[in-house]
């Protein structure tokens, strides 16, 4: 931790002199929303806020907003750094916040500043959040007339207050409590996304024409304003949506917020693409959640209560939820897709990628439950298409071999095989048995492996039997079985490519001198595109040329490359492999051989002699 510079968030015009100006310790940040400063690089709408509530905001809560959107600000432009970076302490940041707040007696409380130091360091996955809070805070821009004592909010009866995104799950929650003549307070952020922006909007607006006097929608503006966030993994943003639902939780007298998530999204069992640290995202789980209700619990003087009430639903029972209420022409409305910032290239009015693992839970669901004739218009359909994109491809691959997982796991087996995620899991669900626990666990898993089972069975139905043997559709993958291919196979597959289009090049007028020289391209060749194996092959992480073997993704995959030349026999080159078979034991290993002269005369049957051992892989490029 020695060598972690520091990320200092300066929140105003608060001074700090001299104390952080070490570059070797401290990255320092200045974040401003005063909308008079000319350095002015976050919208934090709160007097619109408070003007459209119409009622009087306690100092408190206006604190807690202001400091939730900072949070999510500073979330959004600090980048974490390479996406390779594996080890915990890496790839998470610690930050230290210096914030102008009005009541400064509470914020400056150890518990209030432990608390949310908690919840915010087991969200995002970041290593530590410290707190110095100053006093001074004060209101920007115009006053609201109705911000004053005796003005009241204005609450429909037997109301509650929802989180909405307007993705399915807050949608069927939002459905399911209407179907229960109860009203809504529906919470939504707006960001600078004009796409997330629009959905809302829409299915705000169908909801509300359906059920009209009984939703109340609510939105609170949050959002860089003139940079590009360069960070989009979002993990803070819970935080911000729960805090503007306590807002209007406490100023309604109420006591819960409701957050709508199915129970694998939310437990988020990790893919063996990512690591077990703070890779895995943690936005609804029942962890923080609990922290998240503690912390604001302490804001509240009072408890607040978190609910999650389809914590044991899968999204194929949020589809069932939609079906039930007979609204499925809201499907298409809704938005799951995690790559909206981005420009689909297949198909321009697609509201989905398609590719991301959010899209392909979305895509099995809706086959599941019948309905993939109302779901959304994807760039790439998994079910149809040929899944010719590298993060797409790999992402279906790690959905299947986690279905697989979950699938093949018993009821003895299963506490042992997901140990890690059960330990944060179990002591933050509801009740005192641990092996009730676990059931009801295991159980929501069986029910989400045996509706994809139903998924690939509505998919097999539509089968194009012309395209069975492409390559990369989802019928040849499900026959081949090659979900249950190791990650650093699908990056040699990678390598092979890459390599057999740009050593001939690079060698066509004047070949290698030795075998340094063919090993500094290939490692020219794998930092060129360092940036994109780390994104698709997280778990593999890169070592340099300088070590042992020749290239590495240690400890998943060795690469030796070899260069055989002059007196060279293909006796000799096949003990040097054999050699390095045993060396690198249960590593998968992956040989690469520049071959012009053509020492090896016969490529197949060399090939199978060593590719007979397990793991390897041998490719021949002349």
């Amino acid at each position: 931790m020695s060598n972690q510079k520091e990320h200092i968030v300066i929140c105003g015009d608060i001074k700090l002199g001299k104390k952080y100006s070490s570059k070797e310790k401290y990255i320092v940040h200045r974040f401003e929303c005063n909308p008079e400063s000319r350095h002015r690089n976050v919208n934090i709408d709160l007097p619109h806020f408070v003007k459209v509530v119409g009622c009087h905001f306690p100092i408190r809560i206006k604190d807690l907003l202001e400091i939730a959107s900072y949070v999510y600000a500073s979330d959004r432009m600090i980048d974490r750094g390479a996406p390779n970076s594996m080890e915990y302490m890496r790839w998470s940041r610690k930050f230290h916040y210096h914030i102008k707040v009005r009541d400064f007696k509470f914020w400056n409380k150890k518990e209030v500043k432990d608390s949310l130091n908690e919840a915010l360091k087991f969200v995002s996955g970041d290593y530590s959040y410290e707190f110095t809070f100053h006093a001074g805070g004060k209101d920007f821009g115009q006053t609201s007339l109705t911000d004053m004592e005796g003005f009241d909010f204005e609450k429909k009866q037997n109301s509650h207050i929802c989180l909405f995104s307007g993705g399915l799950d807050s949608l069927a929650g939002s459905l399911k409590l209407l179907s229960e003549n109860k009203n809504l307070i529906l919470i939504s952020h707006s960001s600078n996304n004009l796409g997330v922006s629009a959905t809302q909007n829409a299915i705000l607006k169908r909801i509300m024409s359906d059920y009209p006097d009984r939703v109340q929608p609510f939105k609170f503006s949050c959002h860089l304003k003139g940079e590009r966030a360069v960070e989009e993994t979002q993990r803070s943003r819970i935080f911000l949506y729960t805090s503007i639902a306590f807002s209007l939780m406490s100023l309604a007298s109420e006591n819960s917020i409701n957050v709508f998530e199915n129970g694998i999204t939310s437990i988020n069992f990790a893919k063996r693409q990512d690591a077990m640290n703070a890779r895995a995202s943690r936005t609804t789980h029942p962890k923080t959640l609990h922290l998240i209700q503690s912390f604001l619990s302490l804001v509240g003087d009072k408890q607040v209560n978190v609910n999650h009430p389809f914590l044991f639903k899968t999204k194929s029972d949020i589809l069932d939820i939609i079906k039930e209420n007979k609204k499925e022409e809201y499907i298409n409305s809704t938005l799951t897709c995690t790559k909206t910032f981005l420009k689909f290239q297949n198909k321009s009015n697609a509201s989905h990628c398609g590719r991301c693992s959010q899209c392909v839970d979305r895509r099995f669901a809706a086959y599941a439950t019948g309905l993939e004739e109302y779901d959304a218009v994807y760039d790439m359909d998994i079910s149809k298409d040929s899944i010719d994109d590298q993060e797409g491809f790999i992402h279906l691959h790690d959905y299947l071999y986690k279905v697989f997982e979950l699938k093949t796991a018993t009821e003895s087996s299963f506490s042992y095989d997901f140990y890690d995620e059960l330990t944060d899991l179990i002591p933050y669900l509801q009740g005192k048995d641990n092996t009730e626990k676990m059931k009801s666990v295991y159980a929501l898993v069986k029910n989400h492996t045996g509706r994809i089972d139903i998924a690939i069975q509505q998919i097999r139905k539509g089968e194009d039997l012309s395209k069975q043997k492409t390559p990369n559709s989802i019928f040849n993958i499900l026959d081949t079985r090659s979900y249950l291919l190791p990650p650093s196979e699908f990056l040699v597959d990678d390598l092979c490519s890459e390599l057999s289009k740009s050593i001939p090049i690079a060698f066509q007028t004047q070949k290698p001198a030795n075998e340094k020289v063919l090993n500094d391209h290939i490692e020219a060749l794998i930092r060129k595109n360092r940036d994109g194996y780390a994104r698709e092959f997280p778990v593999i992480q890169y070592g340099t040329a300088k070590t042992v073997p020749d290239h590495s993704f240690d400890p998943s995959l060795f690469i030796e490359s070899k260069y055989p030349r002059n007196k060279k026999s293909q006796s000799q080159l096949t003990d040097e492999l054999a050699a390095d078979i045993i060396k690198y034991g249960t590593a998968f290993k992956f040989f690469f051989i520049y071959d012009p002269e053509r020492k090896i005369t016969q490529d197949e049957l060399f090939k199978k002699t060593i590719e007979a051992h397990p793991k390897c892989k041998v490719h021949i490029v002349r």
